[in-house]
């Protein structure tokens, strides 16, 4: 996703960069833009994880005799496993949407490119 955002916003950005603005300030709003994306695709995934394990977990478990155990199964999810999952999750995106977006860009190419211009 980063890296298609980044490839179809490249003139964009060699106009602004063509215009004075700061390559870290480009970059600190995709990260943003990425940031608030990768946010609520965890939110929205991790409830939705939490509501489907503790509707079918119970369901599924069953006793050797093929029978619902006694007690019912409690369903456990540790705070901080689950915060370590989300985290190891986020990690890489982020990572591939700084490297990316600090990337140095020949704003001149891009505006060429943007232009018709052939190389």
């Amino acid at each position: 996703s980063a890296t298609g955002s980044l490839r179809e916003r490249r003139a964009e950005f060699a106009v602004l960069r063509a215009l004075g603005a700061p390559r870290r300030r480009l970059a600190r709003t995709v990260a943003v833009e990425q940031g608030v994306l990768l946010a609520l695709a965890l939110l929205v995934g991790a409830a939705l994880g939490t509501v489907l394990a503790r509707a079918v977990i119970p369901l599924i478990v069953l006793t050797p005799q093929a029978a619902h155990p006694v007690p019912d199964v409690l369903v456990a999810l540790p705070a901080a496993r689950v915060a370590f999952l989300l985290a190891a999750v986020a990690l890489p995106p982020l990572l591939v949407t700084a490297a990316l977006a600090l990337g140095r860009g020949d704003p001149a190419a891009a505006l060429r490119e943007q232009g018709g211009e052939a190389r």
